[in-house]
């Protein structure tokens, strides 16, 4: 049998090392934070339990010989202090670690609390703990020298567990459970599953930081009275006074449980839900799996009175639709073939994703589009924002064919939620576009030219995400190109902010929006269209109808391409106000 001397090697540096750590970190506090002649604060006390979850018994032997150390430098202590000081450090370190392993022995990561019954479960097996050892370092005390088992420094001991345990233990397991999931995320990228930060760790570390600051307050207030009616000396004083931060601290801290709880149940948890039903959509091979997957999960929240609620409904109605296409899909598929009934249906999903005709009396109005492939990423939208105000969208996604129409919808949905939510063109875009980057895993993009009408005054409202400039008509003069700031594509980067801009439209005037599959057709010599041939086409149509603009430039389009095969989706929106 070979002996691993290498390992050998790696568990006595780790020993030295966990030694000397907990040894330097108790120096400071043994010198200058004394509570009583046998105890003083102790944030150290906690390295015992995190060094075994990390290191398992190697761990545990060298904070157990750093406080064998720490003991010595403490002084007169018996010898027996520091045999018995060892085997606490090991049965209440080592042994509290593989209790909440093997509680969480079914969890790839041992330390995430992102569930209240998890952060329970943590502040139980702590409240053990602490007992524990309280309770064997006090018996040992009151044997050896005859101190009172329940006393002052009894309560202090305990409570210095129970206190560090949260205030550092609590963002030490999120801390450290984002470090193995930033290195889990770094050595597997294409992992969409790893989620750093869940909304449960956020909430109990902002009411751990509330409750520290009640507990601090009290405190302060606890000194101000000890001081005034000068009760006590420094060090008993000082003792309660660590005394009624712990317990304050603590009662603020199970309430908050209660109240996270229904946070919980009602906000993070379906979040989390219906934000795995998009990540892990296409996993099963069953198209009906996955729909009854995310019949089964919408249908706990439909119930709910609040956005998540909504939002429910809206994957509801998504899983519903779904299954009618697919159910057509199923009855055509007999008489094409499987690509082909695949991609006529996405076309007929596509097409049924674009809005209705609509007329406004204040404006005439007219968008089309046509794909280069069966499907495309182009897409317009337009919608009323109230009683007099109406939202208008173009947008051009990276691409072409199902992926670019798969990535149109999502941001489609995306951007008119936001208008519709009161949002200005830029606000939306803003918000879209961090929505958009947060589950980008394809790395695609969008252009949009995000616009909103006051119907009553005639401003158009408009910001621009990368796309190409607007052609407008103002004053019955000829069309000329908007100049106006644009801003970066939609999906890239996070946090990016868009401007608005404004523009005052009076009866006759006219804006054009579209897409670069109009100025970048080419023809068989590889001639683009350019944007001079399309003004000009516009100038000849200014007298006519939106929709005779548009189905002009459409026809000079198709004349000067000639038989070149249309290689990039054209789509178009066009405006004037009466």
């Amino acid at each position: 049998m070979n002996f691993d001397y290498r390992q050998l090697r790696h568990q006595l540096l780790v020993i030295f090392a966990c030694g000397l750590f907990y040894f330097s970190l108790s120096l400071p506090f043994i010198d200058f934070f004394r509570l009583s002649e046998t105890t003083e604060v102790r944030p150290y006390c906690v390295l015992p339990f995190f060094l075994s979850l990390i290191f398992g018994l190697p761990g545990a032997i060298g904070t157990a010989i750093g406080n064998i150390f720490s003991d010595m430098y403490y002084g007169g202590m018996d010898y027996k202090i520091f045999i018995l000081g060892f085997s606490f450090q090991i049965i209440y370190g080592y042994g509290g670690a593989r209790l909440w392993k093997f509680m969480r022995r079914r969890e790839n990561n041992i330390f995430r609390l992102d569930k209240v019954s998890k952060i329970a479960q943590y502040l139980l097996i702590i409240l053990l703990m602490s007992t524990v050892i309280t309770v064997m370092v006090w018996t040992t005390l009151n044997r050896l020298y005859d101190l009172p088992f329940f006393g002052l420094g009894f309560l202090s001991t305990l409570l210095n567990h129970l206190i560090f345990f949260v205030i550092i233990g609590i963002p030490f397991f999120v801390g450290y459970s984002c470090y193995l999931q930033n290195n889990n995320l770094a050595a597997h990228p294409a992992d969409g599953k790893t989620y750093l930060f869940s909304l449960t760790e956020k909430f109990i570390l902002f009411f751990l930081l509330i409750s520290l600051i009640i507990s601090l307050i009290v405190s302060a207030g606890s000194y101000v009275f000890f001081t005034s009616y000068n009760l006590y000396d420094q060090t008993t004083m000082w003792s309660y006074i660590y005394i009624i931060s712990g317990i304050v601290l603590y009662v603020c801290l199970w309430p908050t449980l209660i109240v996270l709880r229904n946070v919980e149940n009602q906000i993070s948890s379906p979040i989390e839900d219906l934000a795995a039903i998009g990540r892990d959509f296409g996993e099963l091979n069953n198209i009906g799996d996955e729909i009854n997957r995310i019949n089964s999960v919408t249908g706990q929240y439909v119930v709910f009175n609040s956005e998540v609620g909504t939002l429910a409904k809206s994957f509801q109605t998504l899983s519903h639709k779904l299954e009618e296409y697919i159910m057509k899909l199923t009855a055509i598929s007999q008489e094409q073939t499987k690509v082909a009934t695949q991609l006529n249906i996405a076309r007929e999903i596509q097409n049924g994703v674009f809005p209705e005709p609509q007329k406004f009396r204040e404006v005439d109005f007219y968008a089309a589009t046509r794909p280069a492939l069966q499907v495309g990423g182009d897409f317009y939208d337009y919608f009323r924002i109230g009683e007099n105000k109406v939202g208008f969208v173009i947008a051009d996604v990276s691409g072409k064919g199902i992926p670019a129409s798969l990535f149109m919808m999502v941001s489609k949905i995306i951007i008119q939620k936001n208008l519709e939510d009161g949002l200005t063109p830029g606000q939306a875009l803003t918000k879209s576009n961090n929505e958009i980057c947060r589950n980008n895993r394809a790395d695609m993009f969008v252009t949009v030219f995000c616009a909103r009408l006051d119907l009553t005054t005639g401003i158009l409202e408009y910001s621009s995400a990368g796309h190409d400039h607007p052609i407008v008509s103002v004053n019955n003069e000829d069309f000329t190109i908007l100049e106006n700031k644009t801003g970066f594509v939609l999906g890239e980067i996070e946090d990016v902010r868009y401007t608005d801009a404004a523009l005052a439209l009076n009866p006759g005037d006219i804006v054009f929006v579209y897409t670069d599959g109009i100025p970048e057709a080419v023809n068989e010599n590889n001639e683009q269209f350019g944007f001079e041939r399309t003004v000009l086409s516009l100038n000849d149509s200014r007298g006519k109808s939106m929709k005779d603009l548009c189905e002009t430039l459409v026809k000079s389009i198709d004349a000067f391409r000639g038989d070149a095969k249309q290689f990039d989706d054209i789509t178009m929106l066009a405006i004037r106000k009466n």
